[in-house]
Protein backbone atom coordinates (compact mmCIF):
# COMPACT_ATOMS: atom_id res chain seq x y z
CA UNK A 1 0.00 0.00 0.00
CA UNK A 2 2.92 2.25 1.04
CA UNK A 3 4.39 2.11 -2.75
CA UNK A 4 1.21 3.11 -4.20
CA UNK A 5 0.93 6.45 -2.80
CA UNK A 6 3.91 7.86 -4.88
CA UNK A 7 1.98 6.52 -7.86
CA UNK A 8 -1.31 8.12 -6.42
CA UNK A 9 0.06 11.73 -5.78
CA UNK A 10 1.21 12.19 -9.37
CA UNK A 11 -1.93 10.65 -10.97
CA UNK A 12 -3.63 13.55 -8.76
CA UNK A 13 -0.91 16.56 -9.83
CA UNK A 14 -1.46 15.18 -13.39
CA UNK A 15 -4.99 14.88 -13.19
CA UNK A 16 -5.27 18.24 -11.75
CA UNK A 17 -3.16 19.78 -14.12
CA UNK A 18 -4.87 18.42 -17.56
CA UNK A 19 -8.16 20.38 -16.17
CA UNK A 20 -8.48 23.55 -17.99
CA UNK A 21 -10.40 26.30 -16.46
CA UNK A 22 -12.22 28.58 -18.77
CA UNK A 23 -12.39 32.45 -19.20
CA UNK A 24 -15.31 34.67 -20.07
CA UNK A 25 -15.58 37.96 -21.63
CA UNK A 26 -18.61 39.63 -21.51
CA UNK A 27 -19.67 41.70 -24.49
CA UNK A 28 -20.40 45.34 -23.44
CA UNK A 29 -23.49 46.82 -24.32
CA UNK A 30 -25.17 49.90 -23.93
CA UNK A 31 -28.38 48.23 -22.48
CA UNK A 32 -28.95 48.83 -18.62
CA UNK A 33 -31.90 47.61 -18.55
CA UNK A 34 -32.95 43.85 -17.74
CA UNK A 35 -35.85 41.91 -18.43
CA UNK A 36 -39.72 41.98 -17.09
CA UNK A 37 -40.30 38.46 -16.25
CA UNK A 38 -44.02 39.89 -13.83
CA UNK A 39 -46.39 38.76 -17.03
CA UNK A 40 -46.98 37.45 -20.40
CA UNK A 41 -46.44 33.83 -22.10
CA UNK A 42 -43.15 32.63 -22.97
CA UNK A 43 -41.62 30.42 -25.39
CA UNK A 44 -38.14 29.15 -25.33
CA UNK A 45 -36.93 28.69 -29.21
CA UNK A 46 -34.94 25.62 -30.64
CA UNK A 47 -31.15 26.26 -28.81
CA UNK A 48 -28.50 26.28 -31.86
CA UNK A 49 -25.92 24.26 -30.68
CA UNK A 50 -24.07 20.90 -31.05
CA UNK A 51 -25.64 17.37 -29.90
CA UNK A 52 -23.38 16.80 -27.52
CA UNK A 53 -24.27 20.10 -25.71
CA UNK A 54 -27.99 20.91 -26.55
CA UNK A 55 -29.82 18.87 -23.93
CA UNK A 56 -27.73 19.62 -21.32
CA UNK A 57 -27.90 23.04 -21.97
CA UNK A 58 -31.81 23.32 -23.08
CA UNK A 59 -32.53 21.47 -19.30
CA UNK A 60 -30.33 24.51 -17.52
CA UNK A 61 -32.23 27.00 -19.17
CA UNK A 62 -35.78 25.78 -18.84
CA UNK A 63 -34.68 25.54 -15.22
CA UNK A 64 -33.00 28.67 -14.62
CA UNK A 65 -35.78 30.52 -16.29
CA UNK A 66 -38.41 28.60 -14.84
CA UNK A 67 -37.15 30.17 -11.20
CA UNK A 68 -38.84 33.44 -13.07
CA UNK A 69 -41.43 32.50 -14.76
CA UNK A 70 -42.92 29.15 -13.33
CA UNK A 71 -45.39 27.56 -15.38
CA UNK A 72 -45.21 30.59 -17.98
CA UNK A 73 -42.19 29.28 -19.87
CA UNK A 74 -42.63 26.62 -22.47
CA UNK A 75 -40.15 24.70 -24.57
CA UNK A 76 -40.91 25.17 -28.19
CA UNK A 77 -39.78 21.56 -29.08
CA UNK A 78 -42.24 20.29 -27.10
CA UNK A 79 -45.59 22.36 -28.80
CA UNK A 80 -45.67 20.92 -32.52
CA UNK A 81 -48.77 23.13 -32.21
CA UNK A 82 -46.39 26.26 -33.26
CA UNK A 83 -46.01 27.39 -36.42
CA UNK A 84 -42.09 28.49 -36.25
CA UNK A 85 -38.94 28.40 -38.39
CA UNK A 86 -36.38 25.26 -36.47
CA UNK A 87 -33.35 28.40 -36.77
CA UNK A 88 -35.10 31.95 -35.55
CA UNK A 89 -31.92 34.05 -36.91
CA UNK A 90 -30.62 36.62 -34.34
CA UNK A 91 -30.76 40.16 -34.28
CA UNK A 92 -34.32 39.33 -36.67
CA UNK A 93 -36.39 42.61 -38.08
CA UNK A 94 -39.45 43.18 -36.74
CA UNK A 95 -41.89 41.65 -39.32
CA UNK A 96 -39.74 38.34 -38.27
CA UNK A 97 -40.56 39.05 -34.68
CA UNK A 98 -44.30 39.65 -35.41
CA UNK A 99 -44.03 36.41 -38.43
CA UNK A 100 -42.91 35.12 -34.62
CA UNK A 101 -46.35 36.09 -32.34
CA UNK A 102 -48.47 35.03 -35.20
CA UNK A 103 -47.42 31.68 -35.50
CA UNK A 104 -46.79 31.18 -31.89
CA UNK A 105 -49.65 33.37 -29.77
CA UNK A 106 -46.76 33.96 -27.35
CA UNK A 107 -45.77 37.64 -25.83
CA UNK A 108 -41.95 37.17 -25.47
CA UNK A 109 -39.19 34.65 -27.07
CA UNK A 110 -35.98 33.10 -26.23
CA UNK A 111 -33.55 32.78 -28.34
CA UNK A 112 -30.22 31.22 -27.97
CA UNK A 113 -27.01 30.53 -29.99
CA UNK A 114 -23.71 29.24 -29.49
CA UNK A 115 -20.76 28.88 -32.52
CA UNK A 116 -16.91 28.20 -32.05
CA UNK A 117 -15.32 31.52 -32.74
CA UNK A 118 -12.06 29.87 -34.33
CA UNK A 119 -12.24 26.38 -35.44
CA UNK A 120 -8.44 25.86 -34.56
CA UNK A 121 -8.70 27.58 -31.04
CA UNK A 122 -11.39 27.02 -28.05
CA UNK A 123 -13.41 29.82 -28.52
CA UNK A 124 -16.90 29.76 -28.16
CA UNK A 125 -19.66 32.41 -28.08
CA UNK A 126 -23.12 32.49 -26.72
CA UNK A 127 -25.86 34.85 -27.62
CA UNK A 128 -29.25 35.15 -25.99
CA UNK A 129 -31.90 37.34 -26.96
CA UNK A 130 -35.23 38.26 -25.29
CA UNK A 131 -38.00 39.43 -28.06
CA UNK A 132 -41.21 41.25 -26.94
CA UNK A 133 -43.29 39.43 -29.66
CA UNK A 134 -46.38 42.29 -29.26
CA UNK A 135 -44.02 44.97 -29.99
CA UNK A 136 -41.74 43.72 -32.49
CA UNK A 137 -39.18 44.34 -30.97
CA UNK A 138 -35.51 43.01 -29.09
CA UNK A 139 -35.85 43.71 -25.59
CA UNK A 140 -32.78 41.97 -24.34
CA UNK A 141 -29.10 40.98 -26.08
CA UNK A 142 -26.22 39.28 -24.21
CA UNK A 143 -22.98 37.67 -25.59
CA UNK A 144 -20.07 36.03 -24.15
CA UNK A 145 -16.83 34.52 -25.40
CA UNK A 146 -15.68 32.42 -23.59
CA UNK A 147 -12.33 29.89 -24.14
CA UNK A 148 -10.03 27.60 -22.44
CA UNK A 149 -7.35 29.03 -20.59
CA UNK A 150 -4.45 26.69 -21.46
CA UNK A 151 -5.63 26.07 -25.60
CA UNK A 152 -2.74 23.46 -26.34
CA UNK A 153 -3.16 19.51 -26.33
CA UNK A 154 -6.50 17.62 -27.49
CA UNK A 155 -9.83 18.79 -26.11
CA UNK A 156 -12.48 16.58 -25.37
CA UNK A 157 -16.41 17.45 -25.24
CA UNK A 158 -16.43 18.03 -21.97
CA UNK A 159 -14.27 21.22 -21.84
CA UNK A 160 -16.08 22.52 -24.76
CA UNK A 161 -19.39 21.81 -22.33
CA UNK A 162 -18.22 23.78 -19.65
CA UNK A 163 -17.08 26.60 -21.43
CA UNK A 164 -20.71 26.77 -23.36
CA UNK A 165 -22.18 26.68 -20.15
CA UNK A 166 -19.60 28.72 -18.33
CA UNK A 167 -20.82 31.92 -20.99
CA UNK A 168 -24.36 31.05 -20.79
CA UNK A 169 -23.98 31.37 -16.72
CA UNK A 170 -22.10 34.63 -17.18
CA UNK A 171 -25.49 36.06 -19.08
CA UNK A 172 -27.60 34.87 -16.40
CA UNK A 173 -26.13 36.68 -13.77
CA UNK A 174 -26.03 39.67 -15.91
CA UNK A 175 -29.99 39.07 -16.33
CA UNK A 176 -30.28 38.53 -12.37
CA UNK A 177 -28.65 41.66 -11.90
CA UNK A 178 -30.54 44.37 -13.94
CA UNK A 179 -34.07 42.55 -13.90
CA UNK A 180 -37.17 41.89 -11.93
CA UNK A 181 -39.66 39.47 -11.76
Amino acid sequence: MKKNIPFLILFFIFFLSSCSRGIYQKEITTQTTGIDFSNGKWLLGNIDADYSIKDKLTQIVIKDFSKYLNNRLVNSLNDSSLLIANKIPLNPSKSVILDLKKGTNYDYFINIKYHNENKNWNHYIVQLEVYDLNLGQIIYSQRVRGALRDNSGLTTSKPIKGIVIGCYQVIMKDIAMKSRN
